[in-house]
């Protein structure tokens, strides 16, 4: 009877060792899973950030060029001035007025040109941006969501096989002390019910038999 129990045990330890280790296993997946989920939403979360700061300093950049571009059409428009003047021409007359007025709409034509420019470029970066936010939270849910079943895949296998152990147990238990038979449920009941009677089903019908010797 004592390898019985021993095989029970070392069934039973084993089946316990195995089960813990795939319930760890679908853990330790959770956690690489949600570690890749952090990661996307932390690199999503950065190129939003750098991609609108990107769109900041091109702002800036279009309103320096701005004003640098002013200050350089004003002092064009003053050299034509004194140019106009130098060669006796009326700054007050026609072609004078005419030949300001086409400075001046050049200038303000080459600022909205720059400015359109500069628009463009920083929707372009913007949308970049929120695009890949919304990718690294979208992957991040992804990453989540195959964690969480990793981890209960994990559950399900471990419960698996305590059951199978538990079955296996049963069996060895069983077979040892009744001398073999079925597990099933049917079949266990049957094997106790032959315990209570005193006659389990396998051994020697105790009416018809007897160990003791013949005197």
């Amino acid at each position: 009877m004592s390898w019985v129990f021993v095989a029970m045990g070392v069934t039973a330890v084993a089946g316990g060792m195995k089960a813990y280790g795939q319930y760890q296993q679908g853990v330790q997946q959770k956690r690489y899973y949600d570690y890749l989920a952090d990661s996307s939403r932390t690199q999503g979360e950065y190129a939003y950030r750098t991609g609108m700061k990107q769109s900041e300093l091109s702002q800036d950049a279009a309103k320096y060029r701005g004003k640098i571009d002013k200050t350089q059409v004003l002092q064009f428009a003053s050299s034509q001035r004194a140019a106009l003047a130098a060669n006796g021409i009326d700054l007050s007359s026609v072609s004078s007025a005419d030949i300001m007025s086409d400075t001046m709409s050049k200038s303000r034509l080459d600022e909205l040109a720059f400015r359109f420019n500069a628009d463009s470029k920083s929707w372009s970066m913007e949308t970049d941006a929120k695009y890949k936010r919304w990718s690294g939270q979208v992957e991040g849910q992804n990453y989540n969501y195959a964690g969480s079943q990793a981890k209960y895949a994990g559950k399900q296998q471990a419960f698996s096989t305590l059951l199978s152990t538990a079955a296996s147990v049963a069996s060895i238990g069983f077979g040892g002390v009744g001398g073999g038979g079925s597990t099933t449920t049917s079949g266990i009941a049957g094997r106790l019910k032959g315990y209570r009677s005193g006659t389990p089903p396998g051994s020697l019908d105790m009416k018809t038999h007897t160990l003791l010797p013949k005197g």
